[in-house]
């Protein structure tokens, strides 16, 4: 706490005192805090930070992911038995939502349409009134794999690991994403996160996917129950 004495100095010169002490703050903030990454979302702030530089980059990427509208394609190989799936994942204006799982044994499209929640067998043509993960249970994956589903995993290998992670850019897809590697008990798992926070590659032990194809402009048409 400051306490200005009045018998010091003139009321000009403790003004001018203090003007200068306020600017040489403002001008010392501006050289530690630097310019932001251009790589990174204004919006990628991670809810729960992990206090890692490296991690919290793509985490931060991950968490943003709804604030963004695209269309992706995506390669899924769950190893645990056997299934190889694609994805297709939409998201546009006024949380509309389309995630579509197809592999040999199904094809399956969750849709969510402000608030209206189905879960549909394009097979058969039938839906359910809700989002049922259990339709997809052989990939192993829930249908938030595109960024949501990773965050949470990306936060739990965080406290597992067991070295320094490896941060790098790389392209996937012809686009850009940020990753980090992660040492944890049985090998090493990759995080790679796009600037719109969508997941561009995830390698584990359980499940590899990675991006094929990437739109900034939304599907519409696959929020169709067909």
């Amino acid at each position: 706490m400051f306490v200005l004495q009045t018998d010091t100095a003139p009321t000009g010169r403790r003004l001018r005192l203090l003007v200068g002490i306020l600017a040489s703050s403002a001008l010392l903030a501006g050289c530690f805090t630097g310019e932001r990454p251009s790589f990174k979302n204004e919006d990628a702030v991670p809810a729960e930070a992990t206090g890692n530089a490296d991690i919290d980059s793509v985490l931060g990427l991950l968490d943003s992911v709804g604030n963004s509208e695209f269309t992706a394609g995506y390669d899924i190989e769950t190893k645990f038995n056997s299934v190889s799936s694609t994805g297709l994942v939409v998201q546009a204006a006024g949380q509309r939502r389309s995630i579509t799982i197809d592999n040999s044994a199904r094809s399956v499209r969750f849709i969510v349409d402000g608030n209206d929640e189905r879960t549909c067998d394009l097979l058969t043509a039938e839906c359910e009134a809700s989002l049922n993960d259990a339709r997809i249970s052989d990939t192993q994956l829930p249908h938030t794999f595109y960024g949501p589903a990773f965050a949470q995993r990306l936060r739990a290998d965080a406290v597992r690991r067991t070295g320094d992670p490896t941060a790098y850019e790389k392209s996937v897809a012809g686009q850009i994403a940020q990753c980090v590697d992660i040492a944890v008990a049985g090998g090493t798992k990759t995080y790679c996160a796009l600037a719109s926070g969508a997941l561009a590659e995830f390698v584990g032990a359980d499940v590899t996917i990675e991006l094929t194809s990437y739109s900034v402009e939304p599907d519409t048409t696959k929020l169709a129950n067909r």
